[in-house]
């Protein structure tokens, strides 16, 4: 088993350590939080042991192989330098940095030392998800795609109010289009590849992110348009799009249900396997494969294509946003 730490304390960090448990490859070894109770209050819930308020302490600790960071967006690029300087592996939630400069700069340090760093994009490690990505590339021709995710969130009552949550905030580098876009981004490049050009169409919010918004990404023969929202719930799911044919997907983020419609004979089959026991064990499993076995020939294939699309996410995530003029205090 790989001891592992963890950095943050929310619903996010709750579900990994469910997945890690759950996986019997890692052992919950332990928490770091700005606050000794949070952390221990946190941590007793999955059996950790050791508990920090001191974040280079925590990142000194010699019982850790890997750290977990779920902390505000704009902080995991130095947590991670700091983990990584730490010669631990890193498990950073996505999206793991604000920008394609420290994208560079924390890959190249793990690169240095030896070290996985791992973006924790869950869905494209989800069977469902392989499944939508095989039945497209078997697809001839593609016409159009529309994907969509919005989600009401209760942070944005705050923003209503006045207030300014992290997760609608420049400073923190948040938004829609970095928190829920970013699973759309992930499904369009991985199943489309990279588009030739883009734009996004932002709903600026008073704190001067977005709040929702409309990217459209442009292919040599056809478009795919991404709804994203933060302020709505989306309720249509989303599809793509050959001729007489349509594949319906409930859900980029967890699909559940897989529909292709022929309107040839206008009927519907359903392709969806059953999901896995969480919505998180996947990607736990898939990581601690890596780990183990870091010279296994298709190990070292698959992180590299992991690694690859982690960039063109980050490159597009930021090449679209500043467009939008949504610029970060950590771009300055």
């Amino acid at each position: 088993m790989f001891a592992i730490g963890m950095i943050g304390t929310s619903s996010i960090s709750h579900t990994f350590a469910t997945a890690l448990q759950l996986s019997g490859e890692f052992q919950m070894k332990a928490v770091y939080s700005r606050t000794l109770s949070t952390a221990k209050n946190f941590g007793k819930t999955y059996d950790a042991e050791l508990f920090f308020d001191d974040l280079e302490e925590f990142m000194a600790s010699p019982e850790l192989d890997v750290v977990y960071i779920a902390s505000p967006n704009s902080l995991h690029f130095s947590q991670t330098m700091l983990a990584l300087q730490h010669g631990k592996h890193v498990i950073v939630e996505k999206p793991s940095f604000s920008n394609t400069k420290e994208w560079n700069a924390a890959f190249q340090l793990a690169d240095e030392q030896g070290l996985f760093l791992f973006e924790a994009a869950r869905h494209i490690h989800d069977p469902n998800y392989k499944l939508i990505k095989n039945e497209i590339a078997k697809m001839e021709s593609l016409d159009s795609a529309v994907l969509n995710f919005g989600k009401y969130s209760s942070r944005y009552d705050q923003v209503l109010e006045g207030q300014e949550p992290n997760i609608f905030s420049l400073d923190f580098s948040g938004g829609a289009w970095m928190d829920l876009g970013i699973y759309l981004l992930y499904a369009a490049i991985d199943w489309f590849g990279v588009p030739e050009s883009g734009e996004y169409f932002a709903k600026k919010i008073q704190t001067g992110v977005d709040g929702a918004g409309t990217a459209v990404l442009r292919y040599p023969f056809f478009d795919v348009t991404l709804h994203v929202s933060k302020m709505n719930n989306l309720l249509l799911g989303s599809e793509v799009h050959s001729g007489q044919q349509t594949l319906l997907i409930d859900s980029v983020s967890t699909p559940a249900s897989i529909q292709w419609y022929n309107g040839e004979i206008g009927g519907k089959i359903q392709l969806a396997v059953p999901p896995s026991e969480h919505v998180m064990v996947d990607e736990a499993k898939e990581f601690a494969r890596i780990l183990k076995n870091p010279d296994h020939t298709e190990n070292q294939k698959d992180y590299a294509e992991w690694k690859q699309l982690s960039y063109d996410v980050t490159f597009w995530l930021e090449k679209l946003r500043k467009e939008a003029d949504i610029i970060f205090k950590a771009d300055q």
